[in-house]
C-alpha cells in the first residue's frame, strides 16, 4: 500500500473511531471530523500530494485518540 492510500486508510479508521466514541472523550470532536473530512476529499483527487504538515497531523490526531483511550476502529 503506498503512502497517500495509507493515510487515508488511518483517516477513515479514526473518522469512524472518533463518530463511534462517546461525546464527552473527545474535546472538539466537530472540529477534528471537519478537518478529517476536509482532508478525505482533499486525499481522493487523483493528483493530491500530501500537504507539508498532513502527515505529522495524521500521526498527532493518532496520538490524541490514544491518549484519551478512544478505542480503535477494526480495520
Amino acid at each position: 500500500m503506498n503512502t497517500q492510500s495509507e493515510n487515508i486508510s488511518r483517516a477513515n479508521s479514526m473518522r469512524g473511531e472518533i463518530l463511534a466514541a462517546p461525546d464527552v472523550w473527545i474535546p472538539r470532536r466537530d472540529t477534528l471530523l471537519d478537518w478529517l473530512n476536509a482532508f478525505l476529499l482533499r486525499a481522493a483527487a487523483p493528483s493530491y500530494e500530501l500537504g507539508e504538515t498532513e502527515e505529522d497531523d495524521l500521526k498527532a490526531l493518532e496520538r490524541f485518540l490514544r491518549h484519551r483511550k478512544v478505542p480503535a476502529a477494526l480495520a
